[in-house]
């Protein structure tokens, strides 16, 4: 056959492809399981309420009173990593290793839904590979953040309509579970299940009634239940107090990433949309289109990130893979084709040069970090170990301190200016002097940072921080300026306690 010595050359190809993946993620991992500080502010939020999951058995809390964190989250991603946490793991490592897990499972269906929709095992070995070495995907599939395990659910979702509609199993119903299980993991996986609807509407509408009552309906039914037995609790965090208000800068970063590191595979579906649509392969598409939707309409708030996008980066590659089998790439490159589809090998390499090179700086930039955080721990060890009050915005110092958060500075701020927090109870204890140790991130003494994401609590509270607090303590560190520690002023704060870790 003409093309049967070109054969080798391509599979080897996705062979190096894979290889490099499996290190990257490897890589990432064994950071990920070292590391002992955080990696983005969140984790470390998140981990503290991880820690009192399984140390309280509390979760969603009033905010009417201390402590004022919210749970932005669904419960799952918290249950599970607090189980870890019963089982000895630290709350860090242990909403890692959920995430690495569920990153694990977000590569196998990768996998298994190109072969699906290709049936093209080429096709999915490149879609691993693909995926593998998608810094977005890897970035936040070591973090212990709940959206990887939100995508591993959702996509799982997925896999159970494509069998469905690909192989005519009857998996609808595990398909609704599993899109309920990602919206109980974060409330803004909403595509999976909208686009399963919205194909099972076209196809079978009666499916698609059963299908949006298991979701809507008994989600729903479990949504207003758990509210009630938290007394309002569980929607106060979820919804109201994580509406968060908009920010339209806040989709250039994202944007920027999507069309520099991500546009190669944005060419390639756009390429074969038309060839993927008009034939069998038309569902990852619609599913992309409203991921690409949700990520519009939902990350244009204040504390939004690129963790936003990943949804849309997973279904660029099983697009792409899609794309590159409904344009016979597969076949014309095989057979020494000179058609233009064969130059669509370009931007696939590309997205793979492009990813490895954000990747490898931003995990040397962790291992960076990790050391600057082990000795800004160092420094803050005096003003932690005693049994004193302490507010402060630096969480990672709360959870190596094996503290809980009073008052997460932020979000608190965000709910007091909207008129959905009361402050007076938290401006009554710095006035009195409650608060043994104030670590912010800011010199009192210098001009205010202007920027509406600087964890800092409200303008009349941080006045009386500089009217009853001194200066006592810088520790330099890998946030903003370091940590400036204030302690009572006038009184015995400048003795230093002996500091005792809590597990």
């Amino acid at each position: 056959m003409t093309g049967s010595n070109k054969s080798p050359n391509r599979k080897g190809l996705v062979g190096l492809l894979v290889g490099l993946a499996f290190l990257l993620v490897a890589a990432y991992g064994g950071v990920a399981m070292w590391g002992a500080s955080e990696f983005t502010q969140p984790e470390g939020i998140i981990a503290t309420q991880v820690r009192a999951l399984a140390r309280e058995g509390t979760l969603y809390y009033s905010l009417q009173q201390y402590p004022y964190t919210v749970c932005a989250y669904m419960p799952v991603f918290y249950g599970l990593a607090a189980g870890l946490v019963k089982l000895g793991l630290p709350p860090l490592l242990g909403g890692r290793a959920v995430s690495f897990l569920a990153l694990v499972a977000v590569l196998g269906l990768v996998w298994r839904l190109v072969a699906l929709y290709t049936g093209r095992r080429l096709a999915a070995w490149l879609g691993l590979g693909l995926a593998g070495v998608t810094q977005l995907l890897v970035g936040w599939g070591t973090t212990g953040q709940v959206d990887m395990l939100g995508l591993a659910f959702s996509l799982a979702a997925f896999h159970q309509y494509a069998r469905f509609e690909v192989e005519g199993r009857e998996s609808l119903d595990w398909a609704a579970g599993l899109a309920v299980a990602g919206l109980f993991t974060k409330q803004t996986f909403l595509a999976a299940p909208a686009a399963i609807f919205v194909l099972l509407l076209l196809a079978a509408p009666r499916r698609a009634a059963r299908f949006a009552f298991l979701v809507g309906g008994v989600g729903g039914l479990t949504v207003l239940g758990v509210n009630w037995l938290l007394d309002g609790r569980f929607l106060t965090n979820t919804v109201f107090a994580n509406m968060n208000p908009f920010a339209w800068y806040k989709l250039r970063q994202p944007l920027e990433y999507l069309g520099v590191v991500l546009a190669p595979l944005v060419l390639v579906v756009l390429a074969g949309a038309r060839a993927s649509f008009g034939g069998a392969m038309r569902a990852p598409f619609v599913y992309l289109g409203l991921a690409f939707t949700v990520f519009l309409l939902t990350a244009p708030k204040v504390g939004a990130d690129s963790n936003y996008l990943i949804e849309t980066a997973a279904l660029l590659v099983i697009g792409a893979c899609c794309a590159l089998q409904a344009l016979r790439y597969f076949e014309l490159t095989a057979a020494g084709s000179k058609s233009w589809v064969t130059l669509l090998a370009l931007p696939v390499a590309l997205y793979a040069v492009q990813n490895l090179r954000v990747a490898a700086p931003a995990l040397v930039q962790r291992v960076a970090r990790e050391q600057e955080f082990a000795r800004q721990v160092e420094g803050l060890r005096p003003y932690l170990g005693g049994t004193g009050r302490i507010l402060s915005a630096d969480s990672n110092a709360l959870v190596q301190a094996g503290r809980l958060f009073e008052v997460e500075p932020l979000i608190y701020r965000l709910l007091v200016e909207a008129g959905r927090i009361d402050g007076a109870a938290v401006q009554r204890d710095l006035e009195a002097g409650r608060f043994e140790s104030i670590l912010l991130y800011e010199d009192l003494a210098a001009a205010t940072d202007p920027d509406p994401e600087f964890p800092r609590l409200t303008a009349a509270q941080m006045e009386t921080i500089r009217r009853r607090y001194e200066l006592v303590k810088h520790v330099p560190g890998p946030y903003l300026g370091g940590v400036y520690v204030y302690q009572r002023a006038g009184g015995s704060a400048r003795r230093s306690l002996p500091m005792r870790l809590i597990d």
